[in-house]
């Protein structure tokens, strides 16, 4: 009953065992390996990028001063939105003196008072009334009783229901 399960290793190294811890050890090797690497392109990455950005401003800046020198600097913009602002206010002058009512005439002093509050009356406007028919049963109500059509107390059946 007390068996021994297992084997005693021998003083050698068998083949499978040599293929796990060789396997083992690559494995190991391509982790750090691979750490190594990624601290390599996250420096490597940063130092590019300042690479990049100063060989861009050596390169692009000369081009862009000639070509900013094709156009008008600041002054010359200040210069002419003062220029514009000035005919804005002489046009929005004569606007006004077009587009405004003259100014209204002073009346006398009356010593009649009513006649300075009295106000300009408007002269109405004729206009023309075209009549509308009434609806059927709109009509004028007989309000006198003695020429009212006498009325039946029974009620019409209507034709061929007497």
């Amino acid at each position: 009953m007390c068996e021994v399960v297992y084997e005693v290793p021998k003083a050698g190294m068998s083949y499978e065992g040599f293929v796990t811890i060789l396997l083992t050890v690559v494995l190991v090797v391509l982790a750090v390996l691979t750490i190594i690497v990624a601290i390599v392109a996250i420096v490597g990455w940063a130092g590019f990028k300042d690479h990049v950005k100063s060989t861009v401003k050596e390169l692009v800046s000369p081009a862009m001063e000639e070509k900013l020198k094709e156009y008008p600097d600041a002054a010359k913009y200040i210069e002419l939105l003062q220029r514009i602002e000035g005919h804005l206010f002489f046009l929005g002058s004569v606007q006004s003196q077009i587009v405004s009512p003259p100014a209204s005439k002073s009346v006398a002093a009356s010593s009649n008072t009513a006649v300075q509050e009295e106000k300009a009356k408007p002269v109405p406007v004729p206009q023309p009334v075209t009549p509308i028919e009434q609806y059927p049963g709109e009509e004028q109500p007989n309000a006198n009783p003695e020429s009212a059509p006498p009325a039946d107390d029974a009620p019409n059946a209507g034709p061929g229901h007497s």
